[in-house]
């Protein structure tokens, strides 16, 4: 994991924290008829005994995090033949990820529901639908569609942010490793290039293989049965014979 993708993490999770702290509530309407509605975002621990969490829309909250975080990762982890990560311009990245996600929210905007199949008109989500569907005829639910391109624009000001100041970073180790170069003598530098071409180039060590699992493994040696139990005679009775007889 690198550095921008750690970066995007952190910042997919600050996201998933906020939407747990602040999730979508549903109303609980006392007259009859009505059906019940959103109601807005409200701290967690303020309504949860009140009010029923919008479980659907908290999900689609976070698997639209999750799908942009799993993108960026998939971009963010492409390699050179180096094995570093190559240079990108992080401003036209940012840029095209928020011009997919402001036409993904535009092409499935919120709509409110049918009114007339209420008895009163109250307004509020219903659901989210194809713009140019069957269900366009309805009304946008403005409040929401706000709120989502304004998510979606904070989040790729924090990224940009947070991209140039490690890109920054980059630039600023370069400077002073640059600086370090100017000022060694031609023969130290030449020194340390060949070092560092020698472990580039030096192939990677090999695995040490436990004692007992590697294709050398030692096998114990069988225990070797002595000529006198091989051949079924008792040492003590024959020391004894020969005790005996000595005496």
């Amino acid at each position: 994991m690198n550095k921008y993708q750690r970066l995007v993490v952190v910042t997919a999770l600050i996201n998933a924290l906020v939407m747990v702290l602040f999730p979508p509530f549903t109303s609980q309407p006392l007259v009859k008829g009505v059906l019940p509605g959103f109601d807005g975002f409200f701290p967690l621990f303020s309504q949860l005994g009140s009010k029923p969490v919008f479980t659907e829309l908290l999900t689609l909250q976070l698997m639209f995090v999750g799908i942009n975080t799993l993108i960026a990762w998939l971009v963010l982890q492409d390699k050179n033949d180096r094995g570093a990560n190559p240079e990108f311009r992080f401003a036209q990245a940012i840029g095209g990820f928020v011009a997919v996600n402001l036409a993904v929210i535009v092409v499935f905007p919120p709509f409110e529901p049918y009114q007339s199949l209420l008895r009163y008109d109250t307004g509020g989500f219903d659901s989210f639908y194809f713009i140019f569907g069957s269900r366009s005829r309805r009304t946008i639910y403005w409040p929401l569609l706000y709120l989502e391109c304004m998510i979606v624009v904070i989040n790729a000001l924090v990224l940009f942010l947070l991209f140039s100041a490690a890109h920054r970073g980059d630039n600023a180790l370069r400077r002073d490793l640059a600086q370090l170069a100017a000022a060694l003598p031609d023969d130290a530098v030449a020194r340390i290039a060949e070092e560092i071409r020698h472990q580039i180039n030096a192939p990677p060590p090999q695995a040490v293989a436990a004692l007992g699992r590697g294709a050398d493994r030692r096998r114990a040696r069988p225990t070797r049965v002595s000529k006198e139990r091989r051949s079924g005679k008792d040492r003590r009775e024959q020391n004894a014979r020969e005790a005996g007889g000595g005496s």
